[in-house]
């Protein structure tokens, strides 16, 4: 009888688990691999909100920290992600900060009229409460347009929610893949 019970006990937590990852994306039926997760804007017409926001922009800056920010997480601990990442520890903090780049992403106005496309990867760098220590563009989209317009929702999403205690870190190093798409 006791046996009975432990195998029934395992195949209810073995089917319990399948369902779990099923749910939370990590396993699919269908036999279908997940594609690299990036972040993409299309744009069939312009958007009248995407003339206001747009000035003049700077040319991107490289990745780097101010002095302050060395000395100050010098002997700390941090980690780097990417954005897209499925690991469980890391996911669902990540899927909040992109669900806050998307809601205020735009194609950058200059960009659109010269009908401007490609890939910014960005790399940026939170505390532990939150804030933006660093931002820099890992690998250029072609385009200063571009790359600004990254680095700036980036920037303009923050603050971010705290890391959470159990990350045990003082700062998370994300790097994102924002990529522009121009369509008539």
């Amino acid at each position: 009888m006791s046996k009975k019970i432990l195998i029934i006990s395992i195949l209810i937590s073995f089917t319990s688990h399948v369902f779990v990852l099923y749910l939370t994306g990590f396993a699919d039926w269908r036999g279908k691999t997940r594609k690299e997760d990036v972040l993409t804007i299309s744009l069939k017409e312009p958007m009248a909100d995407m003339e206001k926001k747009q000035e003049e922009k700077k040319e991107a800056k490289p990745y780097h920290k101010d002095e302050e920010n060395i000395n100050n997480h010098r002997m700390k601990r941090e980690e780097t992600v990417d954005l897209g990442s499925s690991d469980v520890k890391y996911v669902s903090y990540l899927r909040k900060i992109k669900r806050q780049i998307e809601v205020i992403w735009i194609y950058p106005q200059a960009a659109l009229e010269l009908e401007e496309e490609g890939t910014a990867i960005v790399k940026f760098s939170i505390s532990e409460t939150g804030a933006i220590l660093a931002s820099g563009i890992v690998e250029s989209s072609g385009s200063n347009y571009l790359d600004q317009g990254a680095l700036d929702v980036v920037r303009s999403a923050a603050p971010y929610d705290p890391l959470p205690k159990e990350f045990q870190l003082s700062q998370l190093n994300i790097v994102a893949r924002f990529q522009y798409k121009y369509t008539e």
